[in-house]
């Protein structure tokens, strides 16, 4: 595999790859193949890319691969891949997934001009669509990780006539459309409390499988384990922490000090607390952060006598499993409430 070559001196504009963007869709790791998004800002500059990235004579190269083509070529002397022409002005070029192939086949096209990680056209990634309102809600479903945002996003085709004529968003447009995203990138939610109060055995519950250790043992948890739920629709990562108490022990002092930064991007909090063992106040750097008061062991103060069932938003009982169901809903109305979900008005993504 050849080394990359570097042209010094020559404007970016001068070079093959001049006004083309690099935009890696794969992790950086290894791999099997590695996705790369090449966008031009126009048809001229992606077929003199192309040319040059498969060693063809100018113009060549854009005759060998005609929108809608998928082809297997030798790309840039470095490595052999499979190039895939979406549009006049966008193509996936995919090499295999090697990090030095990864790491040779970028420095070349850096080096011949293409500028990395820029922003596709949501167009060019999805010819198919309508328009640009369509498009750009395409490349979220592509993404979102729950399930409730796909039908709001198909439902934004129907706004393109008012969004096209200058709609102007208001601030809470911008607020609900803030709180819409927590359906496309999962939002944090962190559990806090004493030891011994059912933290672990809740996010069990939750998962359906074993993923924190539960035991009755205070100090068990020693680190925060982590999970990814759908809670009523909405995919959250939810964070088990270790127990707070007084006589912890140095490795759960390390433990809680944890806490500082995890608190700090939560998005929403869940103070766990038992009969007869309420829940220390947990700091945030936001005050405006939503917090939820569950008390666990329901099947043992069934009649809700004590100060923590009284004063919480949830019951539930991880032994008997009831409860659950009003906890999912209790946290994603405190991410996303209903209003949100009904809301006709555009969303502004």
């Amino acid at each position: 595999m050849n080394q990359p070559q570097t042209i010094e001196g020559a404007a970016a504009e001068t070079l093959p790859l001049g006004g083309v963007h690099l935009h890696w869709e794969t992790a950086h790791g290894p791999g099997a193949i590695a996705i790369a998004r090449l966008h031009a800002s126009d048809a001229a500059s992606m077929d003199r890319a192309l040319s040059a990235l498969t060693g063809c004579e100018p113009g060549e190269g854009a005759r060998s691969i005609p929108i809608g083509a998928v082809v297997h070529r030798t790309l840039a002397d470095i490595d052999d891949g499979i190039i895939a022409r979406m549009t006049s002005c966008g193509a996936w070029v995919m090499p295999h997934g090697g990090p030095y192939s990864c790491a040779c086949l970028r420095a070349w096209m850096v080096s011949h001009g293409a500028s990395i990680d820029g922003n596709p056209d949501s167009r060019d990634v999805f010819p198919e669509a309508a328009d640009g309102t369509e498009a750009a809600a395409l490349r979220l479903i592509a993404r979102a990780a729950s399930p409730r945002a796909i039908p709001l996003l198909l439902a934004q085709t129907k706004h393109r006539q008012r969004v096209g004529a200058q709609w102007q968003p208001s601030a809470e447009d911008h607020a609900r459309s803030h709180r819409l995203r927590h359906l496309i990138d999962p939002p944090c939610i962190v559990a806090v409390g004493q030891a011994n109060v059912g933290k672990s055995s809740l996010l069990n519950a939750l998962a359906g499988r074993c993923v924190a250790i539960a035991f009755d043992a205070a100090g068990t948890t020693r680190d925060a384990v982590a999970a990814q739920l759908t809670l009523d629709g909405l995919v959250a990562d939810w964070f088990d922490t270790p127990g707070i108490r007084n006589d912890a022990d140095a490795v759960e002092r390390a433990a809680h000090a944890l806490l500082v930064p995890l608190t700090a991007r939560a998005h929403l909090l869940i103070e766990v607390s038992a009969p007869g063992r309420p829940c220390p106040p947990a700091r945030t750097a936001d005050r405006a952060t939503p917090r939820l008061r569950v008390c666990t062991h329901a099947d043992c103060d069934s009649a809700h006598e004590s100060a923590e069932s009284q004063d919480a938003d949830v019951c539930v009982s991880c032994t008997e499993r009831t409860g659950l169901d009003a906890l999912a809903v209790a946290a994603r109305r405190a991410l996303i409430p209903d209003a949100d979900l009904a809301s006709d008005e555009p969303w502004v993504f």
